[in-house]
């Protein structure tokens, strides 16, 4: 995986934490902002060795869909094109 998308995965990792810090009072938001995110933490770690993409992007749409969060892809899309 290019080093600029590893990046921008930290940067979602940060957004993600931001916003479970700001639920009010969602179990269910929370546990499944959660629930998409600690997969990425865990292939941070790992450098991305064997990291299903497909498989976040699909969770983040479920996170679209259920909950409004729609920020994400644009926050993934502009760190890639900053170049952070």
């Amino acid at each position: 995986m290019e080093s600029i998308r590893k990046k921008a995965y930290k940067v979602l990792v940060h957004q993600s934490l931001l916003d479970i810090k700001n639920c009010n009072d969602s179990a269910d938001e929370i546990f499944h902002i959660a629930h998409t995110f600690h997969h990425l933490t865990e292939a941070l770690v790992e450098d991305f060795k064997g990291y299903n993409e497909e498989e976040f992007w699909r969770r983040i749409s479920f996170l679209e869909e259920k909950f409004g969060l729609i920020h994400y892809k644009s926050i993934f899309k502009d760190a890639v094109k900053r170049d952070i």
